[in-house]
């Protein structure tokens, strides 16, 4: 066998191990969403436990006296999963991102400063460290 031809097949072997790896990284399954406004967490769901989809409002607090008590997003939850279904934020990024499931991406609504955090509470499918 050629020495390049050795070394070809070692490294095809190699990427298709890694792609395999971070498949099953990346489908790491979620129990719970954590949901922060303002830094402060206003909801917990645990996305194991629903049974009927759901919908979470999230108003304007305080700190903006012209739009105070409005709703700025809304969240929607069904089992295993959760998505950002309005915004009030000029782009709406964070409604184009659609459903998340992983806990790889938070949704992220910069500014109505709204975070959500998915997570695994099983600790046998918690990663340590990602390396890209």
């Amino acid at each position: 066998m050629k020495p390049n031809l050795f070394w070809i097949i070692i490294l095809v072997l190699v990427t298709i191990a890694s792609a395999v790896i971070a498949f099953l990284l990346w489908q790491t399954p979620v129990s719970s969403a954590r949901i922060y406004h303002d830094g402060e967490l206003i909801d917990t769901v645990n996305l194991t436990a629903v049974s009927e989809p759901f919908e979470i409002t999230i108003k304007a607090k305080e700190q903006h006296p012209l739009i105070y008590d409005q709703v700025i997003n809304m969240v929607a939850v069904e089992q295993g999963r959760i998505r950002m279904i309005m915004s009030v934020c000029p782009d709406e990024l964070c409604v184009r991102q659609g459903w998340v499931s992983s806990g790889r991406v938070p949704i992220v609504c910069l500014p109505n400063r709204v975070i959500i955090i998915l997570e695994s509470t099983d600790n046998e499918h918690i990663v340590d460290a990602v390396v890209g």
